[in-house]
């Protein structure tokens, strides 16, 4: 029926969405969809809509205290699969029909609000393809061939697609801002950093951008991904202050230049930036204090920039008297810690002095590295170095920050990522949320220093990244457990890689590579209008035979009835016989009567057979098996023929 394949192609439309939305939203609209299927096939009368009006009502102010919208990405995806479920339950003919499958081609795009990946786009595929599938038959055409008409339907808007996709305008950012809720949580760097908070990342194996680097490869201990800087501490949580202005830093000119291209989310505006930035392509711009920020700070989509770094763990920077005393103060708590600091900064007049004397007393004290540290209250500083000393990276960097501003040395936090996992077969680098790391800047007389307080305690987390400095880190088998296989570890990299260039290709065609393919084809300055006839042109120079050949070539049978019928008539057409296929029955015997009569008599038989196959109550496949074996016993002979064996002999 086609009103349950409709109704099929909304559900598998809509399936991507429960990944995304509050679980009960989709699964009423499945239950909605189902109760109008089973109501289609019992033919039972369909609900007032009256009642259907006020049935809605509450699920459409069950969505509202849910989300708080209706708008936006979420509650405007949610209300549109009330909507749709509401209209299929009011669909009484076929135009009906025709509207909600109208309203199953826009849903199909509403996944891409969330995930443009390769698994989404090959989804939309499929219910483009079901929904298409759907309005065939809703057409009138058979069962049987349907699928193959939606499929060439689909292929046929193939050319048009990529050809579109290539030569439209592309826009600097998104048709509309989308506001969503924030997982960032669980998935991305949160706008403060208190113990734990980082470690809640590191179990999720969900990759948080790529970076692919021109010539010369970096060492994994190169790879400190800034993001934020956080130089305010209540005693529990490090957070951005308001700074007063900065002056500009200064690279060191000294270290290796490595240039690369990253694919990243911005997360309020910030993005990742290898340390230190020195050039930046289009896009993207260096705030203090050494941040790296999208210049439209309201746009959150994924984006695609270039920059330059220096691989140094330092740059300069004047800090006025006022700036150093900010970034050496502390909020009253963690008495011990704070004595400690003290002390150096008696025992040592000079700096670096002081900041060695600190390094040298954490590699002392028997801290431990680990993913699981004991929850700590109160003083969470002197309850890390001189309670549990277990503790994750934000332990570390927090503990060496209070000391060395205890110490008198200003410093702040950076959190960031660190590492990140090679494709040596795409050549590029994932990083992963796992890779998420937070280290110390401390100003030294003029430049401001990188320490890693973790790298202290286990060295091996830069050098060899998060999977070998804590086992617990690495991925596991589901439910099995363990390591996993090398082959499926092969297979990871290998949907990486072409996870990674769907985005670079596809995601990632935006109006800088639009710009850059006009050029190397020879139409920079040329006007969109240009273009677009130039491509018409060359799609239509494709795509002309083609359609001609669809539109002028033989029809196929819809059925195996049809079928037979036409090679009857494409055997008395052999013999000299007008027989088209709109002729009746009785009309083809008149047109026939050329034939010999035995020729005539074979006809009769078929013709009168075909009339019980097509019409008597009691048709039977068996009256089709017998007409096929009557027709392939039918070779009539040309009229011409037969008419020169019966003339007269003429007269002598």
């Amino acid at each position: 029926m086609p009103d349950l394949t409709v109704l099929a192609a909304l559900l598998i439309t809509a399936l991507p969405l429960f990944l995304w939305l509050p679980g009960w939203v989709p699964l009423l609209f499945t239950l909605l969809l189902g109760w109008r299927a089973w109501l289609a096939w019992q033919h039972r009368q369909l609900p007032s809509r009256v009642w259907l009006i006020l049935g809605l009502l509450l699920p459409v102010l069950a969505l509202w205290l849910t989300l708080r919208t209706l708008v936006g990405r979420e509650g405007g995806v949610a209300f549109l699969l009330l909507l749709a479920a509401g209209k299929a339950l009011e669909t009484r003919d076929r135009r009906d029909w025709r509207v909600l499958l109208a309203i199953g081609f826009f849903l199909a795009s509403t996944p891409l609000l969330f995930e443009q990946g390769p698994l989404a786009a090959a989804w939309l595929v499929l219910s483009l393809f079901m929904l298409t599938w759907a309005m065939v038959l809703l057409s009138g055409e058979s069962a049987r061939i349907s699928p193959r008409l939606a499929a060439q339907a689909l292929l046929l808007s193939f050319p048009v697609m990529l050809v579109l996709f290539v030569v439209m305008p592309r826009l600097p950012g998104p048709l509309w801002s989308m506001p969503s809720e924030d997982r960032r949580a669980t998935t991305g760097l949160a706008d403060s950093m208190s113990p734990g908070s980082v470690g809640r990342m590191i179990p999720s194996r969900e990759p948080a951008f790529t970076a692919q680097f021109f010539g010369r490869q970096p060492q994994p201990a190169e790879l400190y991904w800034r993001v934020m800087v956080f130089d305010q501490f209540d005693g529990l949580s490090w957070s951005g202050g308001f700074l007063p202005f900065s002056t500009p830093a200064r690279l060191p000119v000294d270290r290796p230049l490595l240039r690369y291209d990253v694919v990243a989310e911005p997360y309020r505006g910030l993005l990742p930036q290898l340390e230190q930035a020195a050039e930046l392509g289009e896009g993207v711009r260096l705030v203090p204090p050494q941040r790296l920020s999208r210049n439209d700070i309201t746009n959150n989509s994924r984006l695609r920039y270039r920059a330059s770094s220096y691989a140094t763990d330092y740059y300069l920077e004047d800090l006025s008297p006022r700036l150093q005393q900010y970034y050496t103060r502390l909020p009253p708590g963690n008495p011990r810690s704070v004595a400690q600091g003290q002390l150096w900064a008696r025992r040592y007049p000079q700096s670096a002095a002081r900041l060695a004397a600190v390094r040298s007393w954490l590699t002392e004290q028997g801290l431990r590295y680990t993913l699981t540290p004991p929850q700590l209250q109160g003083d969470v500083v002197d309850g890390f170095l001189f309670g549990s000393r277990q503790g994750f990276c934000e332990h570390f960097a927090s503990a060496f920050t209070v000391l060395a501003r205890a110490a008198g040395l200003p410093a702040r936090v950076v959190v960031g990522f660190q590492g990140g996992e090679y494709n040596a077969g795409s050549n590029f680098w994932l990083v992963r949320s796992s890779d998420a790391h937070a280290w110390s800047e401390v100003w030294l007389e003029g430049r401001w220093q990188r320490v890693d307080a973790t790298a202290l305690v286990a060295p091996q987390r830069s050098v060899q990244g998060i999977e070998q400095a804590l086992p617990a880190a690495a991925p596991s088998m589901p439910v099995l457990g363990g390591r996993p296989p090398g082959w499926l570890r092969w297979f990871g990299q290998q949907w990486d890689a072409a996870n990674f260039g769907w985005q670079r290709w596809v995601v990632g065609y935006d109006a800088v590579r639009q710009r850059d393919l006009f050029q190397r084809l020879g139409l920079d300055g040329v006007s969109i209008g240009t273009v677009l006839a130039v491509f018409a042109g060359g799609m239509l120079l494709v795509l002309g035979p083609l359609l001609a050949w669809l539109l002028w070539r033989p029809r196929r049978a819809a059925n195996a009835q049809q079928a037979a019928w036409r090679q009857l008539l494409r055997r008395l057409q052999r013999a000299g016989i007008v027989a088209r296929e709109s002729d009746t029955a009785s009309q083809l015997l008149a047109q026939a009567q050329g034939l010999a009569a035995e020729d005539l008599q074979q006809l009769q038989q078929l013709l009168a057979l075909w009339q019980r196959w097509q019409y008597a109550p009691d048709a039977s496949a068996a009256m089709g098996v017998q007409w096929r074996r009557l027709l392939r016993r039918f070779r009539p002979r040309h009229v011409a023929r037969v008419a020169a064996k019966t003339k007269p002999p003429l007269a002598g």
